[in-house]
């Protein structure tokens, strides 16, 4: 991965639309490209997905067929692949991207992230048992996406907070999980995540349609985290 904004990381890839720079996103749920790397593949988007943000604001996304992609020994096909221009969601004086790279280009594999050393490794089998974390696989509206809910403890319940490295704003935590946290007057919280030793992170009391999201400060703060995506699969289509 490479630095691209604050605590943002890109990942450069190969595709069948030739060269992309994209956003890693694990908050993304679907990777997509943007219009103009559609059309380097003379691509005419088509249908239409539709998905919504934490805030629960509805998003729409059309589609192309198919996408090829490619990273070292690396390769997978998404199809469909989705069509929505993300560089209108960041601020406008940072370079242009080609699209997200979500967690459903990984759909099989087991994924580990070491953000604080701008490494993802891609493998077949687990290497660190120790580093996988449970996680609660949320699939949206139409049942393709693939984003990770990691468990969080509180002081009665357990929460799930979305597992979310588009995001650079903080732990965003939900009206109701607020008051299952216990949070210091400077706006930090000791936080369970996934079993794993309680980290001290800043949180921020958001309205979203979830309990809560993990952004990039948390993946700063704990050491490499493995997602075995193994069962994560589409559905099977008859032949």
């Amino acid at each position: 991965m490479e630095s691209f904004f604050r605590e943002l990381r890109v990942v450069r890839v190969q595709s069948s639309a030739g060269p992309l720079t994209l956003l890693f996103d694990t908050g993304g749920g679907a990777t997509a490209i943007t219009p103009a790397a559609a059309r380097r593949m003379k691509c005419v988007p088509a249908g239409r997905d539709v998905g919504h943000r934490m805030s629960g604001e509805r998003v729409e996304f059309r589609q192309c067929e198919r996408l090829d992609l490619e990273l070292g020994s690396w390769r997978t096909t998404l199809s469909p692949v989705a069509v929505f221009d993300v560089n209108a969601l960041l601020p406008a004086e940072l370079r242009t991207l080609d699209g997200v790279l979500a967690l459903d280009a990984f759909r099989g594999r087991v994924l580990t992230i070491d953000w604080p050393n701008n490494v993802v490794r891609i493998s077949d089998e687990v290497d660190a048992p120790e580093s996988v974390v449970p996680y609660r696989v949320g699939t949206g509206d139409n049942g393709r996406y693939v984003t990770a809910l990691l468990p969080v403890e509180s002081t009665s319940s357990r929460l799930w907070f979305l597992l979310d490295s588009g995001n650079i704003a903080g732990t965003l935590v939900a009206a109701h999980s607020a008051d299952l946290l216990t949070v210091s007057p400077s706006g930090t919280a000791s936080l369970r995540v996934a079993g794993r030793p309680a980290v001290t992170l800043p949180t921020t009391r958001a309205e979203i349609i979830l309990d809560g999201a993990l952004g990039t400060s948390y993946l700063m703060a704990t050491g490499p985290l493995t997602l075995d995506l193994r069962g994560a699969m589409p559905a099977r289509l008859p032949d």
